[in-house]
């Protein structure tokens, strides 16, 4: 605060005021002129400052997003008082603060775009450096392969999601993969559908912010994207809202695989309907809350009738059915009956195709309410729970499951001020998420209904995943149910920061800690049928009979953070920021004290192993995890409306060894194996009998084991930006962004039967795997001016790594699974000019809006898959990759072909035994993908401030067919074409909902007072 000759302005007085809440919030400035209002919520305000002798100064619109801070520098002209001046509040879409790479997007954005699913994943990919989850991890039903994004390189495992200032990190499983990294607190939260309403409903969020880069110390536990969401308060009048979004595919386009194999569009049926209502709270006669106290209440619910787009699969033939022996027809009888090619004859039954589109039904019930508080000018408290339970039907391998997720969150914060110097923002949470399974076979495709549990000989357990897998020729027939199988994740997170003002230093100190608790219980066992010859499968007799059994664990994990940080204006135009973070992350322990094992010796000389007495740690704690952190930020023009910013910075960014710590709850002491040669269908009790041993030879199951000294994997990450702002509402930011993984967790698998006859197979997490990523990022953000909001990034880059997954085989280097070197991600929203004229056109042409969202990106890489070989000196199992054949063409084009192209197999031949293939790893592309969604609304003014809106939405506009998983195992009858489209394969989202489908439409009717 200075006067117009520059000179420091003690004792002013600040007044910042919520524009909807009408909450003031006071300051004033210190021996340098400084002042400070912390922990305000995001909004609206206005901000007024006065001193006796000067004129006082108003500036109004100025706008506070979630997890930010604005400088705003005055210069108060003398005069009196009583006289007022406006001035423009400046390009608010600037940071001058700090070399974080952020985005925010508001309320109002999030309510214009046309969302599916009315989900906000969507929207996180409008951030620069953002890119889903490679397709390929459909693969095996690994949907997603647990994560939805991976942000500049990190893994999809790697991000950090926290609602009103806690985690939100605590999905309790949803879709193949995501098992240990949900034990271990390693993913946001979703519903059953994959969608973001547990963690905070499109109508309860007041806006989010995507940090990808260089953020503070106070943010970290991931090195991937911090996603900050901010959940909606009542204000000082009553307001709410009802609305209905329908979707019938009577107005839909038909899937490609649809239309290629002759079948019609399945049925669609949605209905997402739900309403919020907030303001003052008031009792008559006993309370008032204007100005004090406000509550907020938002309820989603979803039934959605969902299409399951037709793939081929295969199963028995007509003549295996009747040939088999009568122990087998029940359970061959119970896959759908054959409509395809089929392989086999009466006298060499095989199998045959089935190909069928379908729906399922999902729900989704999601309820928010939110009390705010202010005591008095000193203290605001609030408190929030949500209640989100969800289900989904699907068919991963022909039998009907039920997915069921109910989680529940409550979270209590309070932000004091001690005095005009400290303040302190204390937050406590605790989440409940339980997620359960459950299957049953079904008349689905003409199958007949059987308990394949008791067919196994297995019926007698009340938790029990049957399997059966008939592979002959290239070609598989898998069928498996699951049985009560069950996860529960309970957290606490605890956050308190205490923030000081001392001079021109902004000090902030904090604590972070993070407790976990999750219940596995998986099945108790899972028979095993594995046939490789028709003969096999006519007599009962599985080719490899395994009996699995497993005993249910509850892992403990205690996560410590602490941080110190200032933000120091060294000048009115330049600030330093600079940080320490502490994080402390020990192995888990079991509930009841039966810890996971691990081994010590040397890992490459199997001889020496040894497994480590029960309660050894896995790994010894690393206490020495310190990761400092540094921008500045230089404003080299400060005229409002034109500020031009350089900013640079960088730090160190650690990631928990969770997830890999997880997997040891499904080895040694937990699981066992047994080989049943000879067995025949139904199993018998003794061959179902699979003791879980912990002496020795432990080659019943896999051990899992860790490098005793394990260090925490961490991200070095530097970027260099310039901010131009182009006017008050609008700014482009040019970045260049890099990030360097080091001591990243890989998998080693090793069968050392031979070395050591202790054991049989051994999982090892080494932390020697790197990675690097660099990238160009250009950003264009124009918040709401003259009806016009737009949000445009562009990413140019390049991620190398050693392995792109915990649980990878030992890979050579080369191009990640999530390298996407251009990606193009745009959204607008226009809220078209008002036109004056006869009242008729006016009425007819006024109060229209568009809303545009385009995606437009390259292809993903492809790892081709050879064989898994052994390396008889070690017993590490690596992948041999595949040989280029030269002079022969990579893809091969056609119309034939889905998307036009395939990986063409004559280029490719196997390397012999012992010896990898020549060819790179992930050097071969799948597809690119450019969609259109938009939506076109309209007001309907009706009393006041009582209104209706319409809107239309079409998700893939064009109907531009995108492709999306292809199959990469060289011995696939369908190796290199692609089998789905994207939207079938991208993340742990419902099909329906993501981008990559046909062409659907949305309408809605909404109510707003």
């Amino acid at each position: 605060m200075t006067d117009v000759a520059g000179k420091l302005i003690l004792d002013a007085d600040v007044e910042i005021a919520n524009d909807a809440t009408g909450v003031i919030y006071s300051a004033r400035t210190n021996g340098s002129g400084m002042y400070l209002v912390p922990i305000l919520p995001p909004g609206h305000y206005h901000v007024q400052v006065s001193k006796p002798g000067f004129k006082t100064i108003i500036k109004a619109d100025l706008v506070l997003n979630v997890q930010s801070a604005v400088a705003l520098n005055f210069v108060l002209p003398v005069g009196a008082t009583s006289e007022s001046v406006t001035v423009d509040a400046g390009s608010s879409a600037i940071n001058t603060t700090d070399a974080s790479v952020s985005t925010v997007v508001d309320r109002k954005f999030v309510e214009n775009m046309p969302l599916n699913g009315r989900s906000f994943q969507d929207l996180i990919s409008l951030a620069p450096g953002v890119v889903n989850q490679t397709p390929q991890y459909a693969q095996n039903q690994i949907v997603g392969g647990g994560g939805d994004f991976s942000v500049n390189g990190q893994r999809a495992q790697s991000n950090y999601y926290t609602v009103d200032g806690v985690t939100a990190n605590i999905s309790s499983g949803n879709g193949g993969g995501t098992g240990a990294a949900s034990t271990g607190g390693a993913l946001g939260a979703t519903t059953a559908l994959g969608t973001t309403q547990t963690l905070v409903s499109v109508d309860a969020l007041q806006e989010f912010r995507i940090q990808s880069s260089t953020y503070a110390a106070e943010f970290g536990r991931s090195p991937g994207g911090q996603f900050s969401m901010a959940t909606r308060s009542g204000s000082d009048q009553l307001h709410g809202s009802a609305y209905e979004y329908l979707r019938n595919n009577y107005f839909d386009a038909n899937n490609w695989f649809n239309d290629h194999y002759g079948l019609p569009t399945p049925a669609l049926r949605q209905s997402d309907f739900g309403g919020t209502f907030g303001g003052p709270v008031v009792l008559p006669k006993l309370y008032s809350g204007l100005d004090r106290t406000f509550f907020f209440v938002s309820y989603e619910g979803l039934r959605l009738t969902q299409p399951i787009a037709a793939t081929i699969q295969y199963v028995p033939d007509i003549f295996m059915r009747q040939q088999a022996i009568p122990a087998m027809q029940p359970i061959l009888n119970a896959f759908p009956v054959p409509n395809g090619i089929d392989y086999g004859t009466s006298s060499s039954p095989s199998l045959a195709q089935f190909i069928k589109s379908f729906s399922l039904p999902s729900t989704i019930n999601s309820t928010s309410v939110r009390v705010d508080h202010t005591v008095n000018p000193k203290l605001a408290i609030f408190f929030r729970v949500g209640d989100t339970p969800s289900s989904t039907d699907s068919r991963p391998y022909f039998a009907r499951s039920t997915t069921a997720i109910n989680a529940q969150t409550y979270t209590f914060g309070a932000n004091s001020m001690f005095s005009a110097r400290w303040n302190n923002e204390f937050r406590l949470g605790y989440a409940r998420s339980n997620s359960s399974e459950m299957s049953e076979s079904d008349s689905f495709g003409g199958a007949t209904p059987t308990n394949l549990s008791a067919a196994m000989g297995a019926g007698s357990y009340a938790q029990v995943v049957p399997v059966i897998d008939i592979n002959i020729a290239g070609i598989g027939a898998p069928f498996y149910a699951i049985y009560n199988s069950r996860n529960l994740g309970r957290q606490w997170n605890l956050v308190d920061s205490v923030s000081l003002l001392n001079g021109n230093h902004h000090f902030r100190f904090g604590v972070d800690f993070r407790n976990i608790k999750s219940l596995v219980a998986p099945p108790q066992i899972e028979p095993y049928a594995i046939f490789l010859t028709p003969s096999s499968v006519l007599t009962g007799h599985p080719s490899i009979p395994y009996v699995f059994s497993f005993l249910q664990s509850t892992p403990l994990f205690h996560q410590l953070a602490l941080y110190a940080q200032d933000e120091w204006q060294i000048q009115t135009r330049l600030h330093l920021s600079y940080g320490l973070r502490w994080e402390v992350n020990p192995p888990p322990t079991e509930q009841h004290g039966d810890d996971a094992f691990t081994l010590r010796g040397d890992i490459n000389q199997p001889s020496t192993l040894t497994v480590a007495p029960r309660g050894t740690s896995l790994w010894n704690t690393s206490w020495y995890n310190f990761a400092p952190r540094v921008g500045i930020a230089w404003t080299a023009h400060d005229k409002p409306g034109a500020e031009t910013v350089v900013r640079a910075g960088g730090g160190v960014f650690f990631d928990s060894a969770n997830e890999i710590a997880s997997v040891g709850f499904n080895g040694l002491g937990f699981r066992a194996s047994a080989l049943r040669s000879g067995a025949q269908l139904p199993y018998t009790p003794a061959q179902l009998n699979v003791p879980i041993g912990t002496t020795a030879p432990y080659t019943s199951g896999v051990v899992t084991a860790y490098p005793e000294h394990l260090q925490l994997p961490y991200t070095l990450e530097w970027n260099v930006s310039l901010q131009q702002a182009l006017g008050a509402r609008q700014s482009l930011t040019v970045s260049y962004v890099a990030a360097a993984g080091r001591r990243l967790m890989g998998l080693q698998q090793r069968s050392i039967s031979a070395l050591n006859p202790n054991f049989g197979l051994i999982q090892y997490f080494a932390t020697g795997v790197t990675s690097n990523y660099q990238g160009l990022q250009v950003q264009f953000q124009r918040s709401v001016a003259k009806g016009l909001q737009v949000l445009t990034s562009y990413t140019w880059s390049h991620t190398i790594d050693l392995g792109s997954q915990s649980a990878t085989l030992a890979l050579q280097r080369g191009n990640a699974d999530f390298d996407v070197r251009h990606n193009l991600q745009s959204g607008l929203s226009w809220e078209l000019p008002i036109v004056s004229g006869p009242k008729p056109l006016a009425t007819l042409a006024n109060n229209w809006g568009v809303d545009l969202r385009l995606v437009a990106r390259t292809a993903y890489p492809i790892t081709l898959g050879g064989t898994t070989q052994t390396n008889p000196a070690t017993g590490a199992q690596y992948n041999s990759g595949l040989n280029i054949i030269p002079n022969v063409p990579i893809y091969l084009y056609s119309p034939q072909y889905a998307g036009g192209k395939i990986i063409n197999p004559a280029a490719f031949s196997l390397p012999t035994t012992g010896v990898e293939g020549n060819a790179p790893r992930n050097f071969a592309r799948g597809f690119g993908a450019t969609q259109v969604n938009l939506s076109v609304r309209r007001d309907f003014p009706l009393h006041n401030e009582v209104a209706l809106h319409f809107r239309a939405e079409t998700f893939n506009l064009l109907n531009h067919p995108i492709f999306g998983y292809v199959d990469p195992t060289y011995s696939d009858a369908t190796f290199g074409q692609a089998t789905q489209t994207l939207n079938a394969s991208l993340g742990t989202m419902a099909s329906q909902y993501q981008q990559g489908g046909p062409r659907s439409m949305q309408f809605a009717l909404r109510l707003t007072f």
